[in-house]
């Protein structure tokens, strides 16, 4: 009897649950949100091999980037990514939705690395023409016009015979090592040549100036002829951009663009984020933290902001900056920020100690930008990992950031951060 007592009472329960709810009520989570994203080249002199990551998914609350260089960033729809180094990288983003979860992925060609040092010349992003001088080399001269913030050097769709020399004078410090990128694109030139140069004398009006290219195209070498677009040193067929100098002194880096019995093509020569880096040697070392209030005993130096969402709360106890967002899920999100001024060329490295019991659909991020933070508004420029390093072409006042959040997740019983700095690398 007791067997058949156990069926007729899971025949009954059967009944019951079934009747709680009508046959024609949806029961389904809602469909899952599809993945999409798009990755843009946002890179300038100030900021090399830097991407815009923007997802274009609808109705997501967790999105999570891989950046396939063991980055993984769980944050919001848009974010920026980072790579030092030259290659193939495979990006992913998986979107969480009431109905699941969805991957997608992209692959990026990073062209060069990011060759981190101090940038020598002006006008790198070609927004000043002032910086530039440009010179005849005894030929006609090649076209040039400087537009939305690229310098455009053209010749015509005809055969033509042009020259032109672009040149910046610099100071070069003996026994480094120096590396030249330039953003280059272009329709394909034919009997053409893009030739940077290096000299330790003058250029002249109406000289044809003349040393070993130490990077640049040339259609009789083989390339050029083809469209392109991308880092000159990876696209070069005559140099990698590398150079050296033995003496301290002043040089002129020069860009040399003609053709002879040819043309540059339809859009002509497009260049852009030119820059000459010189490459650290020597090991670094770790100077003056230039934040306030790092061993969070001063509340005060420090500035919450709401960066869109309902406020993570914020408290300054025990030595340690403390967020907490109870224990159920929650949607919150804040910015705790000071303004610190830097100087130009410096190199600066985030430290950070953060302390993180077991947060769930959240995320811990730092932030140092030109940008100030405003009231309501979500902050994502500038993003630096803890260990990473960031420079200023220009001396000034930038904003360090920390965001601290949670989207239908919670920071367990609090996410600490203690000893955050910005230490001066020297």
């Amino acid at each position: 009897m007791k067997i058949i007592r156990s069926i007729l009472y899971s025949g009954v329960l059967v009944m019951l649950l079934t009747s709680c709810f009508p046959e024609d009520e949806d029961l389904s989570l809602g469909e899952i949100v599809e993945a999409a994203f798009t990755i843009t080249d946002i890179s300038t002199s100030e900021m090399r091999n830097t991407y815009l990551l923007e997802s274009s998914s609808e109705g997501a609350f967790i999105y999570k980037w891989d950046l396939g260089n063991g980055t993984v960033i769980t944050g919001s729809k848009t974010d920026t990514a980072f790579f030092e180094s030259k290659g193939v990288y495979t990006v992913s983003l998986t979107v969480v939705s009431a109905g699941g979860q969805s991957t997608t992925e992209q692959q990026v060609t990073v062209e060069a690395d990011a060759s981190t040092g101090v940038n020598v010349l002006l006008g790198s992003e070609m927004d000043d023409e002032s910086a530039w001088t440009f010179t005849s080399t005894g030929s006609t001269m090649t076209s040039y016009t400087f537009s939305d913030g690229k310098l455009i050097l053209s010749n015509g769709t005809e055969v033509a015979q042009t020259n032109i020399a672009v040149w910046q004078e610099v100071e070069l410090t003996g026994g480094t090592d120096y590396q030249f990128s330039a953003s280059a694109s272009g329709s394909g030139m034919t009997n053409s040549w893009v030739e940077v140069l290096l000299l330790d004398e003058e250029p002249q009006e109406g000289v044809d100036p003349s040393a070993t290219p130490i990077a640049g195209l040339n259609t009789w070498t083989g390339c050029g002829g083809d469209a392109f677009d991308g880092k000159l040193p990876a696209i070069s067929c005559i140099g990698d951009g590398k150079v050296s100098v033995a003496e301290d002194g002043t040089y002129y880096l020069l860009i040399k663009v003609g053709s002879w019995d040819g043309n540059l093509g339809t859009t002509g020569l497009i260049l852009d984020d030119v820059v000459l880096v010189g490459l650290d040697t020597t090991p670094l070392v770790e100077g003056d933290n230039i934040l306030v209030g790092s061993n969070m005993e001063d509340e005060n130096v420090w500035t919450v902001t709401n960066v869109g969402l309902t406020l993570t709360t914020v408290e300054f106890v025990d030595g340690v900056m403390k967020f907490t967002n109870g224990s159920e899920p929650a949607q919150t999100n804040v910015g705790v920020w000071q303004a610190v001024d830097v100087e130009a060329g410096q190199k600066y490295r985030l430290k950070a100690t953060v302390v993180d019991p077991g947060a769930t659909g959240s995320w811990i991020e730092f932030y140092v930008h030109t940008t100030e933070p405003s009231d309501g508004t979500d902050y994502t420029q500038g993003r630096i990992e803890i260990g990473g390093d960031t420079s200023f072409e220009e001396a000034g006042t930038v904003y360090f950031l920390i965001k601290v959040g949670s989207w239908d997740g919670n920071l367990g019983s609090g996410v600490t951060i203690d000893d955050a700095q910005l230490v001066e690398l020297n």
